[in-house]
């Protein structure tokens, strides 16, 4: 439901006592999950690189969190969602309905490979990752694709990837993904 804070300020604010899902409320509920996601990430050691709200394109969209470190680069997507959450090798579900979680995290994953390999001039992969809050978790099987955990696991697990990028390479890629010019659209 869409209220407007300007035009109807005793609708806004009753939505918001009473919990009414609102655009506001859907939009304040995923900032407070990306600022725990940003919370964890900062947690990293020294010789990783974390970007967080990184515009991609012309059309307003963004990357929640690139991180860039020893085990590869990562694009870090961040749900905030109420409910149980059920985690399969090709779904993601909640509440029993489907969700495009993992075809979006994927998605964005390649994206951000094919910005930078054009900015590097030279392949780059990149691995999506889901870090999703929720109030109950199941995972049945874990998607081969997309690394889905809390923020804190999400954490821990790109910690736990095996090495595969050079303290040289690392730089080179912080220092193509800190310029804006590589997430301008092509």
């Amino acid at each position: 439901m869409k209220i407007d804070p300007q035009s109807s300020p005793v609708r806004f604010r009753l939505a918001r006592v009473l919990g009414v899902h609102t655009d506001e409320r859907a939009w304040r509920r995923g900032a407070n999950g990306e600022r725990v996601t940003a919370l964890w990430l900062g947690r990293l050691p020294d010789g990783w690189h974390v970007f967080h709200d990184v515009p991609v394109g012309d059309r307003g969209a963004n990357v929640d969190h690139v991180v860039i470190g020893p085990s590869g680069v990562f694009t870090v997507n961040t749900k905030n969602v109420t409910g149980k959450l059920w985690v399969g090798a090709k779904s993601i579900r909640r509440n029993g309905h489907p969700t495009d979680y993992l075809r979006k995290a994927t998605a964005e994953a390649n994206r951000a490979s094919r910005l930078l390999s054009t900015a590097l001039g030279r392949q780059v992969g990149v691995r999506a990752v889901l870090a999703i809050l929720a109030d109950e978790w199941t995972i049945l099987e874990e998607p081969a694709e997309v690394i889905v955990r809390g923020p804190r696991g999400a954490k821990n697990l790109m910690l736990a990837q095996p090495p595969v990028l050079t303290p040289r390479d690392v730089a080179e890629l912080a220092a193509a993904a800190a310029k804006r010019g590589t997430w301008a659209a092509r």
